[in-house]
């Protein structure tokens, strides 16, 4: 595990703010806007094959030979970790809007807020809007701490936890 300054600050200032009990729900960083294979990097700590993910209405785009060529997910769809993991392994990609959530083990209702979420069989969210920003949440902490570490050896950017005191989003949408 990586000991990190900033990290240790911050959960001891939430500890004071919220009376003991840490309040985490997430992860945002940003990532280089440039063909990649983002996906992959930000989800290695997640064991792909125990979920069903249900991709919505994303756009990105699968590229070959240097130009973008077919959407990486056609359409909204559920498939299972292991095409998941052929989807985001195979090919670069470049995200644009990526909205990604993880059952264990049915689909639940659909995911608008927070709350939805918490009262969900949903484990976890990956948004991407305006091919950059990420924002997960998370309801495994130990899940959630590797997620932070991946990001920090991945040298992504801008990298902090989603709390109840920071979390600005209305909608878990990338739209």
């Amino acid at each position: 595990m990586i000991f990190c300054a900033e990290t240790f600050y911050e959960i001891v200032m939430i500890l004071r703010n919220e009376g003991g009990v840490l309040l985490r729900r997430g992860l945002s960083f940003t990532i280089p806007n440039q063909y990649g294979h983002f996906l992959q990097d930000i989800l290695t700590p997640i064991p792909l094959n125990q979920y069903q993910w249900k991709v919505i209405d994303e756009e990105s785009y699968i590229v070959k030979d240097g130009q973008l060529d077919c959407l990486l997910f056609p359409k909204s769809t559920v498939i299972n970790g292991r095409q998941l993991n052929e989807r985001i392994t195979q090919h670069e990609h470049y995200l644009i809007f990526v909205d990604i959530k993880a059952f264990q083990p049915n689909i639940s209702s659909e995911i608008i807020t927070y709350e939805d979420f918490l009262h969900s069989t949903c484990e976890f969210v990956l948004l991407v809007t305006d091919s950059q920003y990420v924002t997960i949440y998370c309801k495994d902490q130990e899940m959630l701490n590797s997620l932070y570490e991946n990001a920090f050896l991945h040298e992504f950017e801008e990298i902090e936890y989603i709390t109840s005191h920071n979390d600005s989003m209305t909608r878990l949408s990338c739209w």
